[in-house]
């Protein structure tokens, strides 16, 4: 193993642990929004939003750190996925910032229909990013129709097959449980008890929607298995996948909330870790010529370059490790409404 390909292999690794920690995080944030329209009256969506209110804006700069080490260190797979997703991503952006005023602008004034208006802004915005999340994450284990010139074939729509759909609403269903877990943390009395419902059904849809999402990566994605027949020991992660996920339920049946909470973060790491085992090498995979896929190796930077970026990544990330437990740990316990809050 040359010194090039460590360089690789750790800025890749950096790569996916923005995304993971962008689902585990932000995760939570979208699923509050996927849910927001289900509260009734503006006491609770004043809840739901104050919930996440001291920690979203943190949450999605993860995602800004994936989008800059895939520019800077994988830059020919970054110039092959921006303009074949140019639409996507323009999505993305204005889910982004939709939500932001959302939040931002909701309690700004008292009028009833101001705040309907912003609370519709702030699900839509929270649905958009959601679906647009787990598209791009079925296309990327589906592969794209990418041809020798690395230009998308058949257009916007070819990104929506039935696979990537399933698995887009395999993403919202897993966002929609994560937020209903963290929002039952963050609350108590009535509201507590409204919430404990909907986690109860958004569990339920997630497990559904993740036995159909696995049978049918199974049936038709026989790259993302090949590795753990080749290599068996990797079994062990679909097995600790699936007692994460198997353990959701029986924890917030026993009302063990901050337990399930933890279940539910494991479950999102370790069903993204299947993902990385199957499609490594790969970053970007084309399903029209094996030629054009992009791997960590064919699409990097010199090796000085990633070195470098090394350091930089290796320096930063002790600061953020720091920095996001000890917000959690400041804004810790059951939300309590007061003039300062959204």
């Amino acid at each position: 193993m040359d010194s090039l390909f460590i360089a690789q292999f750790l800025m890749y690794l950096v790569f996916m642990i923005s995304i993971v920690a962008y689902a585990t995080l932000d995760g939570f944030d979208l699923g509050v929004g996927c849910l927001h329209l289900f509260a009734k009256g503006d006491q609770e969506r004043r809840i739901m939003i104050n919930s996440i209110g001291p920690v979203w804006d943190g949450n999605s700069t993860w995602i800004v750190i994936g989008g800059g080490v895939l520019f800077a260190a994988f830059p020919k797979a970054f110039s092959t996925l921006a303009p074949n997703l140019y639409t996507p991503f323009m999505l993305l952006l204005f889910g982004f910032m939709l939500r932001a005023a959302a939040i931002e602008f909701r309690s700004k004034n008292k009028s009833p229909r101001w705040r309907s208006f912003w609370d519709i802004c702030f699900f839509s915005a929270s649905l958009i990013l959601a679906l647009i999340v787990g598209t791009l994450l079925g296309n990327l284990i589906h592969g794209m129709p990418l041809n020798s010139k690395g230009e998308l074939e058949g257009g916007f729509l070819v990104l929506f097959t039935p696979y990537t759909i399933i698995i887009a609403l395999l993403g919202i269903a897993c966002f929609m449980m994560h937020g209903s877990l963290y929002v039952l943390m963050k609350t108590e009395g009535g509201f507590h008890a409204k919430v404990r419902k909907w986690v109860h059904l958004t569990t339920a849809f997630f497990l559904a929607m993740w036995v159909m999402g696995s049978t049918m990566t199974f049936v038709l994605q026989p790259h993302m298995t090949q590795p753990f027949r080749e290599l068996p020991l990797l079994m062990i992660v679909p097995l600790l996948s699936l007692m994460a996920v198997l353990s959701i339920p029986i924890l917030v049946q026993k009302k063990k909330d901050g337990h399930a909470f933890l279940a539910s973060c494991i479950s999102i790491f370790l069903l993204l870790s299947l993902f990385l085992v199957g499609t490594f090498p790969h970053i970007v995979r084309s399903s029209l010529d094996p030629q054009a896929s992009l791997t960590l190796m064919n699409s990097s930077v010199s090796e000085l370059a990633l070195w470098i970026l090394v350091g930089v990544s290796f320096t930063g990330a002790p600061l953020s490790f720091f920095y996001f437990p000890y917000i959690y740990r400041v804004f810790k316990g059951k939300v309590m409404l007061n003039k300062m809050s959204y």
